[in-house]
């Protein structure tokens, strides 16, 4: 019969078998096996590596480690090896050997990035970290963001949105004050976050910053925290001035709905500063709070003229 030949495949996972059983050359099968990311051969590899290591050749074993197909040996137990070793003198330690040829190869793992840089944070060379970061060496993780945030808030920021941690991104982003970029960032990637808890954080560390997240939170289309609740988080840290500010804002539409908002806003202020309160009223910007109920405190608060006016 005639024909044509298509097309013609490799049995990838039969190549190394087929080399150990036709040749017995365990050297050739870990080279096709390196060099063509070949499943198969395995046990050739850990064996290979565990007699360098044993006899000392940590580089040639870092190599073999960094090489083998499907990242088989680049685990905790490999990194934990040579973290065991101790360099001799004038030497790089071997555990750095095995991270350098790793890097040459490409993006670490998740673990390999933490391991990395915790002994170059610890050193105190935080510029190569900025570096990998740079070069996309290093796999992003909430691990490695939480070790960087010991020691620069900034670069932790940057390596929380690269491994997609929102919870991490928004509290960096309020410790180093870019609140305005809080709500468009959670939008963005889907995420809701505990507005009412991250205000207070921000509130107890920054009374001022406090105050302008509050306004950000009711200043667009879509409210994203309840009024009275924003309410309560000020005053529990007798920020009353901080507060007033905020609702004299918040309710300047002198909506009918908010008349409750309108009442606690005055009674507060009566209660507190009773001189404020009257410049409120001189504004004539609400209408719509609990007039008898205001005008018995402003008779408890001496502020008889606007008694009678209610």
């Amino acid at each position: 019969r005639k024909g044509q030949v298509l097309t013609v495949t490799v049995d990838e996972d039969n190549v190394i078998r087929y080399i150990m059983s036709n040749f017995n050359n365990p050297d050739l099968a870990l080279r096709m096996a390196s060099r063509c990311n070949l499943a198969g051969a395995e046990e050739l590899f850990v064996t290979r590596f565990n007699q360098l290591f044993a006899n000392g050749k940590y580089e040639e074993a870092a190599k073999v480690a960094a090489n083998a197909p499907k990242g088989i040996l680049r685990t905790q137990q490999t990194i934990q090896k040579f973290q065991q070793v101790q360099a001799g003198a004038g030497q790089s330690s071997p555990l750095l050997q095995y991270f350098s040829i790793l890097l040459d190869r490409g993006q670490l793992n998740q673990y390999e990035s933490v391991e990395l840089c915790r002994p170059v944070l610890v050193q105190g060379r935080k510029q190569l970290l900025e570096k990998w970061l740079k070069e996309d060496k290093l796999e992003c993780s909430e691990e490695l963001g939480d070790l960087v945030k010991s020691v620069d808030v900034t670069l932790a920021l940057s390596v929380y949105l690269r491994g997609n941690v929102p919870q991490k991104v928004i509290q960096c982003f309020a410790e180093v004050g870019q609140l305005n970029k809080i709500v468009m960032y959670a939008k963005k990637v889907g995420y809701t976050p505990d507005y009412i808890q991250l205000l207070r954080n921000i509130v107890r560390a920054n009374p001022e910053n406090g105050a302008t997240f509050a306004s950000y939170l009711v200043s667009g289309d879509e409210q994203l925290a309840d009024i009275n609740q924003i309410v309560d988080v000020f005053m529990e840290q007798n920020m009353l001035q901080q507060c007033t500010s905020f609702l004299v804002d918040a309710l300047k539409h002198n909506r009918p709905q908010e008349g409750p908002l309108q009442t606690r806003l005055l009674e507060m202020n009566l209660i507190g500063a009773p001189q404020v309160a009257d410049a409120i009223f001189s504004t004539n910007m609400f209408s719509h709070y609990d007039r008898a109920h205001i005008a018995q405190l402003c008779e408890k608060a001496g502020l008889l003229q606007r008694a009678l006016e209610h």
